[in-house]
C-alpha cells in the first residue's frame, strides 16, 4: 500500500509480466523453417526476440526476405555463418559465436529451430543460465540422427513438435522424457489471400485440369515420387497438365525423370514464384510426395484456398487431413496409389468439392496462426518464469 499526499490510501500499481528475451538460431533460412521464424518474431508479442541467421544458407536455397521481415517486426538480426553439414568447422565457430551472444545478451530462452540451429543452439547454450527450447520441424528417421537427439535432448528443457504424429514419433524414439514435450501445431492466417499471379495463363493451360505442388527438390520431398505420379496420371486423363513450383540440389534427376516419363510437353517447373500460395487455389489438386514431415504449410494453403489435397501418410502430414474426409493420403514411395488417388479426384467432381470444403473447415478449426503464437507465447512465459 502507498499514502498520496492528500492522506488518502493508493493502491501500487499492479506489476507488469516481465517481458522475456529470447534468441532464435537458425541455420536453414528458406521455405518453412523460414516461415515458421518469421511468423514467431511478428505474432508472438512481449517478447525480445534476437535472431541469429546466416547471410546465405551454404548448400541450399536462402529465402532473401526473411531477415528483413524479422528485422520488420522488430527482431534484432545477428549474422553468423552456418552450413548444413552437421560436423564442420564452420559449424563449430557458429557455436562459439553463439556462446558469446548467450553471454553478451543474457537471453531468457535460447530456442533453436530445424535440426542444425538446434545443435548449434542447444550446445552453445548447455551450461548457461538460459532455458532451451528445440523445435526440429521435421527430423529425419536415421539411427544415427536419434542417436544425436538423444544426447542433446539432456541440453533441452522443453522440445516443440508441431504436429502430435511428431510428438508421438519423439516419444517413441525416446529423444526427450514426456514431461520436456510440448505440441503446438504449425498454422497459417485464415484470411483469404487474392493471387498476384494468373498460374494457368503463365503456363498456358487454359482450362486443362491442373495438378501441382511446391516442393523444394530435396530427397525428403520427394519430387521424383511425384513426376512419376504425373506420368500415369497423364494416361489416365489426357487433358492434365502438371506443375512444381521449386528448386534444389535434385534438380537434374528431376528433369531425367520428366524425360524418362515423357510428359515434358505437360510437365512445367517454376523455380520460383512469390506468393506461390496465392496462386494454390488455381490448381485442381495439390500434392505432396514427402518421405517424411512435421507440420506443413503447403498444403494448408491449398485448403485455405479450397484445392483438395492428396499426401503421402507420413508424420506430420496424417495431421494436416482426416482421411477421406478432408483429404485423401497414400503410402509414401508409391507412386500408383498417388496416381489413383489423383485421378479420383480430376474425375468425381463431387468428391473434390467434398474434400475441399471439409479441408477448409479442418482448417479454421485446428491451424490457426494466432492459436499457434499464443501457445509459444505463453510457453515462453512459463520459461522466462
Amino acid at each position: 500500500m502507498a499514502t498520496a499526499r492528500s492522506g488518502q490510501v493508493s493502491e501500487a500499481p499492479p506489476e507488469r509480466p516481465r517481458r522475456p528475451s529470447v534468441l532464435h538460431v537458425l541455420e536453414a533460412v528458406e521455405g518453412g523453417t523460414a516461415r515458421h521464424l518469421v511468423d514467431i518474431t511478428r505474432l508472438v508479442d512481449g517478447v525480445q526476440h534476437e535472431v541469429v541467421v546466416p547471410a546465405e544458407r551454404v548448400g541450399g536455397v536462402t529465402d532473401p526476405e526473411a531477415a528483413g521481415a524479422m528485422r520488420a517486426a522488430g527482431a534484432r538480426i545477428h549474422l553468423v555463418a552456418m552450413t548444413r553439414t552437421p560436423f564442420s568447422l564452420r559449424n563449430a565457430r557458429a557455436i562459439m559465436a553463439v556462446r558469446r551472444l548467450v553471454s553478451d545478451l543474457r537471453p531468457d530462452i535460447v530456442h533453436g529451430h530445424s535440426t542444425i540451429g538446434g545443435v548449434v543452439a542447444r550446445v552453445a547454450a548447455c551450461r548457461a543460465p538460459a532455458a532451451t527450447v528445440y523445435t526440429p520441424n521435421a527430423l529425419p528417421p536415421h539411427p544415427a540422427v536419434v542417436r544425436l537427439e538423444r544426447v542433446l535432448g539432456r541440453c533441452t528443457d522443453r522440445f516443440v513438435a508441431v504436429s502430435q504424429s511428431e510428438a508421438e514419433w519423439v516419444a517413441r524414439n525416446r529423444l526427450v522424457p514426456d514431461d520436456r514435450l510440448t505440441v503446438i501445431p504449425n498454422g497459417i492466417s485464415l484470411d483469404p489471400q487474392e493471387s498476384s499471379t494468373d498460374l494457368r495463363l503463365r503456363l498456358g493451360v487454359g482450362t486443362a485440369p491442373l495438378v501441382g505442388t511446391v516442393s523444394r527438390l530435396v530427397r525428403q520431398k520427394g519430387p521424383e515420387d511425384f513426376v512419376r505420379g504425373c506420368a500415369l496420371v497423364a494416361r489416365a486423363v489426357p487433358t492434365a497438365h502438371f506443375a512444381l513450383i521449386g528448386a534444389g540440389p535434385r534438380q537434374r534427376q528431376l528433369e531425367r525423370e520428366v524425360r524418362r516419363a515423357g510428359i515434358g510437353a505437360r510437365f512445367h517447373q517454376i523455380e520460383f514464384l512469390a506468393g506461390a500460395s496465392s496462386s494454390l487455389g488455381q490448381l485442381d489438386v495439390f500434392v505432396m510426395t514427402s518421405r517424411f514431415e512435421a507440420g506443413p504449410y503447403t498444403p494448408l494453403e491449398a485448403m485455405r484456398a479450397g484445392t483438395p489435397v492428396v499426401l503421402t501418410d507420413v508424420t506430420g502430414n496424417r495431421d494436416v487431413v482426416e482421411q477421406g474426409v478432408s483429404g485423401l493420403l497414400v503410402p509414401p514411395g508409391d507412386p500408383s496409389a498417388m496416381a489413383a488417388a489423383i485421378a479420383d479426384v480430376l474425375l468425381d467432381r463431387e468428391l473434390a468439392r467434398t474434400l475441399a470444403a471439409a479441408g477448409q473447415r479442418r482448417l479454421r478449426e485446428r491451424f490457426d496462426v494466432l492459436g499457434q503464437a499464443r501457445a509459444l507465447g505463453a510457453l515462453y512465459q512459463e520459461l522466462a518464469r
